[in-house]
């Protein structure tokens, strides 16, 4: 397994540890793609009803736009989850009250300074 998906994975895992030992993969699980046009630097996917970030997945990676990442959970049982990634400048995306229970791709866009995201 890459260094990047073993960073997501136990990210993910030790998020999860606080609220059950069930080590299955969560429903929410998804794959996130980046079709913005920049490099994502920054990715946190909290759940919706959390007012902080968790901790970025990413660490020391980054998402290349036309990359895609595996994010796994284990233990979470929320549905509705926000994104928030950033590129090099600092510039923010957020998504927000994405149900992940239904989701299984989260493909990110960006054109002329607009941006979204289609679910699949």
């Amino acid at each position: 397994m890459p260094r990047f998906a073993r960073t997501v994975l136990v990210t993910l895992l030790v998020l999860g540890l606080g609220f059950t030992a069930n080590a299955f993969a969560g429903t929410q699980d998804f794959t996130l793609v980046n079709q913005t046009g920049v490099e994502v630097w920054r990715l946190f996917v909290s759940e919706t009803s959390n007012d902080n970030w968790e901790e970025d997945v990413l660490g020391d990676d980054t998402l290349p736009d036309g990359s895609r990442i595996d994010i796994s959970f284990a233990g979470r049982s929320a549905c509705l989850w926000d994104i928030l990634v950033t590129d090099s400048d600092e510039n923010e995306l957020v998504f927000q009250g994405i149900n992940l229970c239904e989701v299984s791709v989260v493909v990110m866009h960006c054109r002329d300074g607009e941006c979204w995201a289609d679910y699949e």
